[in-house]
């Protein structure tokens, strides 16, 4: 999910040199919370609502707004932008298309976009953030692992100990994945018990990882392991497959190791 498909279009704007007054009327005749400050063509600062409020309404909009207000790209993603917005405390993010400005984006506003990519039982993104990630790196040659992280016998989990028990697996596992991540790391619940990591670590770390994620663990007194199948940029013709194909062969490899765990211990 890019800003693009959320922002707002086309920007209100206003001059630095009319009243405060004024700005506040024009926002609250337009229903909208801030306006862009524009002069001799080029955004020179932002007014929001609460700037009017906080200023005296003689005072012009220089003297209330922010100036140098910080943009991101009409391709940033949304999950960026929101952290832009936390790292700064802003509520807004005026969006730029080359080096004009286009738009405006407000935290709330990704926030109620961002909910609808949440799985509500473990907090992580589900398999649309992933493919985004994904898809984008193919599309700009980026090198990456993608590893497909099954659960072991989440079925008969459920089975002995009850479906409450099996959400605390499911949540256990999903902290065990963010705690063995990085910040070179993307990942998703994929589907019930299967996870999915895009990472962008060295093929030595890479492996580290999956050794990690294949060990055994204890959540809440259930022994829990996992099959990691790994497809990266070694596999032939790595660019020429689609997101879905690279999913799908790592898919495979978990299988194939589930299979050959069974046929070890029998």
């Amino acid at each position: 999910m890019k800003v693009k498909e959320i922002m707002s279009s086309p920007l209100r704007t206003v001059s630095s040199n009319k009243s405060v007054q004024f700005a506040a009327e024009l926002m609250e005749e337009l229903r909208i919370g801030s306006l862009a400050v524009m002069d001799h063509s080029e955004i020179t600062g932002i007014i929001t609502s609460r700037d009017a409020r906080k200023a005296h309404p003689n005072r012009i909009v220089a003297d209330a707004m922010t100036p140098e207000p910080i943009t991101v790209s009409t391709d940033s993603y949304g999950w960026d932008a929101l952290q832009v917005m936390e790292r700064h405390g802003i509520e807004r993010l005026l969006i730029r298309e080359s080096e004009q400005v286009v738009g405006i984006i407000t935290r709330d506003a990704i926030r109620v976009r961002l909910s609808e990519l949440l799985d509500p039982l473990t907090g992580m993104f589900r398999s649309g953030y992933i493919q985004s990630i994904g898809e984008e790196m193919l599309d700009n040659r980026q090198p990456f692992h993608l590893l497909f992280v099954d659960m072991n016998n989440f079925g008969k989990i459920n089975k002995v100990y009850g479906h409450p028990v099996g959400d605390d697996v499911i949540r256990g596992f999903a902290e065990r994945i963010r705690a063995l991540s990085t910040s070179q790391d993307f990942f998703c619940r994929y589907a019930g018990d299967e996870f999915v990591i895009v990472t962008l670590q060295a093929e030595e770390d890479v492996q580290s990882l999956v050794r990690r994620l294949s060990e055994p663990f204890i959540v809440s007194g259930v022994p829990v392991t996992s099959a990691v199948g790994v497809v990266g940029p070694s596999e032939p013709a790595f660019f020429s497959l689609s997101f879905r194909e690279i999913v799908s062969k790592a898919s495979l490899q978990s299988s194939t190791i589930k299979k050959m765990e069974l046929l070890r211990r029998n």
